[in-house]
């Protein structure tokens, strides 16, 4: 086919814009985005949070938290949500007033005049963020898509590093539209101390969309019921293997803090692990006479 006239123009100006628009790609000047912000707070959305405490490495109590959105308010002419909840099924009460803005999410605490930064999902890699109540400094190392509910969410990670197989984990992660992995009004709770929070579930209209898989429910209701005593980890902590006594295992499963599955044990009741960082990980263990196990071990450098 030949080009003629305002024909030749119009094709050499879009050839110059599309190599334009390349060379940008490549100099990380222009970013192609899978989708605008997901909205976080929606009417019939409800989050499962859990709060572990805990002395020394041994856990003493669960406590389960459960909130969701419930209208509005206007203060000092600024919208708010209000988030209500309850504490292990007792009565519901307002908890606090969340408002989101240009994929940012602020938490006004009840009867306190300021507002803190709970969520930033327009942040990029490499921005620090100054989060919650304890104004604690978060670093934004990467930013993966991943399909959560038929629906493509940026995913955060804060304190990234790889294991043995390569594998992300890290300190903390948000999902776009769901949280932090720390619970819904606990992003930048990196140094509590005496237990740890985490979420568990996050629904929307009653449907489950996303739920931690280190847990097989979106409520944890006595210690007695995840605490196995029968079993024994020798010793915990550890620093490079770890032996299991009190049953013969069949299958050992390893997750990390976020519920990634970072090894796989058949057949064994030793588990050399000199490749994971330190932390804290779940043990899913099967026995041979088809019995579950599942505790804590802690891995220590």
């Amino acid at each position: 086919m030949i080009l003629k006239g305002n024909q030749k123009h119009i094709a050499m100006k879009t050839i110059r814009l599309f190599t334009l628009f390349a060379l940008l790609l490549m100099t990380g000047k222009v970013t192609i985005k899978a989708q605008d912000n997901v909205p976080f707070l929606q009417e019939g959305n409800e989050w499962n949070s859990l709060s572990v405490g805990m002395i020394g490495w041994d856990i003493i109590s669960y406590t389960n938290y459960v909130n969701w959105c419930s209208g509005d308010t206007i203060i000092d002419g600024v919208l708010y949500s209000k988030i209500m909840g309850t504490t292990d099924g007792n009565n519901p009460r307002l908890f606090t007033l969340l408002r989101e803005e240009e994929g940012k999410v602020w938490n006004k605490e009840l009867n306190i005049q300021t507002e803190v930064l709970l969520y930033d999902f327009s942040a990029n890699v490499g921005d620090t963020l100054r989060i919650g109540n304890f104004d604690e400094e978060l670093v934004l190392d990467s930013i993966s898509i991943e399909q959560i509910g038929g629906v493509d969410r940026k995913k955060f990670w804060f304190g990234l590093e790889y294991d043995f197989l390569g594998e992300p984990y890290a300190v903390e992660t948000w999902i776009e539209g769901i949280g932090s992995s720390f619970g819904l009004l606990c992003s930048g709770y990196w140094g509590i101390t005496g237990g740890y929070y985490c979420a568990l579930c996050f629904h929307q209209n009653g449907d489950l969309v996303w739920q931690n898989p280190e847990y097989d429910a979106c409520t944890v209701t006595s210690v007695e019921e995840t605490k196995d005593s029968e079993i024994v980890l020798y010793p915990n902590p550890a620093k490079e293997k770890v032996t299991i006594e009190g049953t013969e295992a069949a299958k050992v499963e390893v997750f990390n803090a976020l519920g990634q599955l970072v090894n796989t044990v058949q057949g064994s009741n030793e588990i050399i692990f000199g490749g994971l960082p330190k932390g804290i990980y779940s043990l899913h263990i099967t026995a041979t006479n088809g019995k579950i196990y599942n505790t804590k071990l802690v891995i220590r450098r």
